[in-house]
């Protein structure tokens, strides 16, 4: 879709809100909200925020954290790759991480009821029973659990009724979408109330795969029942109770290759060298040409037997070549159809509990508890890189090709290496060879050569108690709290990366937290002004123990001690260095590493002052000087072995500065809010890539700092009883000041002005128009129409890699900073019709016909680079049109 039209349609939503009639002046309705632990006016919280009610909810198909990444101006994120409902929180511009890695703290707080929610694992679930869903910008570093520095989002959930109700829905739609879910609200005595809902939602797979022997992509299963309780027994106090089980059985999202990274011998003359090298370089393919060239050269003149195996090669090359040119040369689009070695899936299963007691002393003051456990299992399988690489009907990869090629040409082991001067290790032009067709036999044992297959386990458990006490005079509002976390994270996994060349190894660890928080903040209020300020302190402790396992080596490495012990060319078996998923944790534990337990203390204080000033009865500006961090840690997927050390990082921490207005207009039908910000990180945990001897890898730093700068301002008008639109704006500014950069050799590349802010869009806009169509008898309709549109975004800040360019493998000389595939610049369109009949005894009937990307938009919302080793470039997708209809009752 070009950029005119796509301004053009959300232009004509835009002016479809606020050009029509002005008749009937109906005053928008008020939100109440409890952003800073009571109740208050959205319009007089002095805070950068937006909230959903319930109806706002089901309007804009909201289900789950990811929905909110179309309906709210300046929230983005992402799934990550292979583990859906693993969701990753971008606001402003501040990115959650990993949130498939249980050693990773989120950025930005996510809390149901109250109940903090600590890592990315299993936190995109679905959510029932949704009274409202708040989302706060900027730090919060006072009052909220466990504190962050880009935002937080609280789900608060609907509460059992007094009355007897009953709510039943059924759902149905494209790609074989079947959902049902209801509510049941029982009064059992006159103090205690209860209420059960239950959900069901399937759904087909969006891709299918071009591997037939395994299951598409992007499939829906979840379910999930929860119970709540409130009891009442005296008018001071209340408890509540729920229990919610939620679980995810899907197939992982589809991957695409949309660029190749070139060789070691061609990085030196590729465009952009060195700080944006393309990734649509012929190199890969070209080699691969001309290494399966000249077999069959050979093969044609009699000078290689004529064995089935080098055929079988010759036709491997072949079928890369022809994939990889049509990868470079359609690289923009979005594949029919994906492919993959496996079926990647994606398991969890969430227990959730949460216990709130509230007394009131007096009217002007409550002590509340909120206590919260939680338990998560996470389970994924996936292959990682979008190919499907079958020894029939796939593609091997360029790797083992070339690796196959040089063997078969004497040109990958010396007949002696430096470790073991002189001494012939039988690796001459014979027992290469035959080493090649041993691979080529290998492949074809396993079905496959595997480039980046993963499986991983995690179990996770977290507990959390806050105690706050909250009251207020003629002007005066506090909050003072005691708050207490811990948790427990044990990863599994096992990897199989570029099968037959690596071997099977791990990277599984434990982890935990231990964490207090004292915290309090105050409004005074005097005259027209009101000012507020708090602070929290925090003490915490994290610890790890590393429990790799594995052979952590190579295929000529295995040879190696294959024939040390005795054996020879002859007996050496490759697929001995593989174990299958259940066998991973019967791997040998590396040494060195396996075992070793670190840990450290992190303290933080982080607050807020907030000036506040109302102009009158409907407009009010504010002034906010907050901080907020997030906690340092250690790194469970790197140990820096060179050092003999985890890879342990600090807090990061985060000032921000911002001035913001919020006015209630034309006589209570329109609301115009607007926030101006900017912030400094400090300390910021950036990925950095490390050069050790011959192998590259990942390890997080606090080398990272940055300043940005942004507006928010959204608009809201009713100009008749049975109209409202909302417009929202976010315009962002800053990428990094320091950024660390990389070492290979003698060289070093500055990435500080490279690094470029991740997702986070220079300009969205949201908007959502709710009209009432008709009100006839017991008959209504409403049509509602959202959606969003953002400028192309880079979804990291870097991609780079260290490249091998003097011919001495052991020792990586060349660091790199590839080109970056962007998300594209997009608008998403999603509706809703809905007709709403009240039946003579009062029972509500409803349909509802909707649909999510109307228009079909195809966009890359994900991706990330293998850099120079496998050379690709891989992304995922947003969801493309879907649409269904859903039936409803309410008794």
């Amino acid at each position: 879709m070009k950029l005119t039209t796509k301004k053009s349609l959300l232009a004509t939503a835009v002016l479809g809100a606020i050009t029509a009639s002005t008749v009937a002046q109906a005053q928008l309705e008020e939100v109440v909200v409890t952003a800073e632990r009571r109740e208050a006016s959205i319009q007089d919280t002095p805070i950068s925020m937006e909230a959903f009610t319930a109806e706002g909810i089901q309007r804009r198909g909201i289900s789950n954290i990811g929905d909110l990444f179309t309906s709210t101006a300046g929230v983005q994120g992402y799934e990550a790759p292979s583990a859906r409902g693993n969701i990753s929180l971008n606001i402003r511009g501040v990115g959650s991480g990993n949130s498939n890695s249980p050693s990773t703290d989120p950025a930005n707080a996510l809390y149901v009821d109250g109940v903090y929610i600590g890592k990315g694992i299993a936190n995109g679930v679905d959510a029932i029973d949704l009274e409202r869903i708040e989302i706060l910008r900027g730090p919060q570093g006072t009052l909220y659990g466990r504190n962050s520095t880009g935002g937080a989002v609280n789900f608060i959930t609907r509460k059992p009724g007094e009355d007897f109700g009953l709510t039943l829905q059924a759902t149905a739609g494209n790609f074989d979408l079947g959902g049902i879910k209801g509510r049941i609200d029982l009064p059992v005595t006159d103090n205690l109330s209860v209420s059960a809902s239950f959900y069901n939602r399937s759904r087909d797979n969006l891709y299918e795969n071009t591997n037939s022997g395994v299951d598409g992509f992007e499939s829906l299963g979840r379910d999930g029942y929860r119970f709540a309780a409130r009891w009442t027994p005296t008018e001071t106090f209340t408890a509540d109770y729920s229990y919610a089980r939620d679980e995810i059985d899907e197939t992982s999202q589809m991957i695409n290759v949309v660029g190749l990274s070139p060789t070691n011998a061609s990085v030196l003359f590729e465009e952009g060298f060195p700080t944006n090298v393309t990734i649509e370089s012929a190199a890969r393919p070209n080699t691969v040409a001309a290494i399966g060239g000249g077999v069959a050269q050979l093969l044609q003149f009699g000078l290689f037997p004529p064995l089935p195996q080098l055929n079988q090669f010759v036709g491997w090359t072949n079928d890369y070549v022809a994939w990889a040119n049509e990868r470079l040369e359609n690289y923009d689009d979005r594949t029919e159809r994906g492919s993959s070695d496996l079926t990647s899936y994606n398991l969890s299963k969430v227990d959730h509990h949460n216990l709130t007691l509230s007394w009131a002393f007096s009217d002007s003051m409550e002590l509340k508890s909120i206590t919260g456990y939680r338990d998560s299992i996470n389970e994924i399988s996936a292959d990682l890189d979008g190919m499907d690489n079958s020894a029939v009907g796939g593609v091997i990869g360029d790797l083992p090709l070339s690796t196959i090629g040089g063997l078969l040409f004497n040109q990958v082991v010396p007949d002696s290496i430096p470790l073991f001067p002189g001494v012939d290790l039988g690796l001459d032009a014979g027992a290469e060879f035959q080493l090649a067709l041993k691979m080529i036999d290998a492949i074809n044992e396993f079905g496959g050569a595997p480039v980046f297959n993963n499986y991983a386990k995690t179990d996770y458990s977290q507990f959390s108690q806050e105690f706050q006490l909250s009251g207020s005079t003629d002007n005066l509002n506090y909050v003072v709290g005691l708050f207490y976390y811990e948790d427990d994270a044990k990863f599994r996994n096992h990897r199989i990366a570029s099968f037959p060349l690596a071997t099977s190894d791990t990277s599984s660890y434990d982890t935990g937290t231990e964490a207090y928080s004292v915290f309090g903040e105050a409004t005074w209020r005097f005259d027209d002004w009101a000012l507020t300020g708090g602070l929290r302190y925090t003490d915490e402790t994290k610890d790890i123990t590393y429990l790799w396992r594995g052979y952590n080596s190579n295929f000529i490495n295995r040879y190696y001690e294959h024939l040390f012990a005795g054996g020879s060319m002859a007996t050496y078996d490759l697929m001995n260095n593989y174990v299958t998923n259940e066998e991973a944790m019967s791997l040998p534990e590396r040494q060195g590493i396996y075992g070793k337990t670190f840990e450290q203390d992190f303290t933080n204080v982080s607050g807020r002052l907030t000036a506040q000033y109302f102009v009158n009865d409907d407009i009010n500006v504010y002034a906010t000087v907050s901080t907020g961090y997030r906690s340092g840690g250690f790194n469970g997927d790197f140990y820096d072995t060179v050092n003999d050390s985890a890879d342990g990082y600090d807090e990061e921490v985060m000032t921000n500065y911002e001035i913001g207005f919020k006015s209630t207009l034309l006589d209570g039908t329109a609301q115009l809010n607007a926030t101006v910000f900017m912030y400094t990180y400090e300390d910021l945990q950036v990925s950095t890539v490390l050069a050790q001897g011959n192998t590259v890898t990942s390890a997080i730093g606090n080398a990272g700092e940055t300043e940005r700068s942004g507006l928010e301002a959204s608009f809201t008008w009713q100009p008749i009883d049975n109209l409202v639109g909302t417009i929202g704006w976010v315009h962002m500014e800053g990428d990094f000041e320091q950024y660390p950069g990389v070492t290979a050799g003698n060289s070093f590349l500055p990435l500080d002005n490279i690094a470029r802010r991740g997702l986070s869009p220079d300009d969205q806009v949201t908007y959502s128009i709710d009209w009432n169509l008709l009100n006839a008898g017991q008959s209504s309709v409403t049509l509602s129409l959202n959606g969003a549109w953002q400028s192309a975004t880079t979804s990291i800040p870097v991609a780079t890699g260290v490249y091998d360019t003097d011919g001495i493998p052991s020792s990586p000389d060349t660091p790199v900073a590839f080109e970056l595939r962007e998300n594209q610049e997009r608008l998403l369109v999603n509706t809703r019709l809905a007709w709403d009949y009240e039946m003579d005894s009062g029972n509500m009937f409803s349909v509802g016909i909707w649909g999510m990307n109307i228009t079909d938009e195809e966009y890359r919302s994900f991706g990330y680079s293998y850099g120079p080793g496998l050379g690709l470039n891989v992304h995922q997708y947003g969801s493309p049109r879907t649409y269904g209809v859903d039936f409803t009752l309410n008794l």
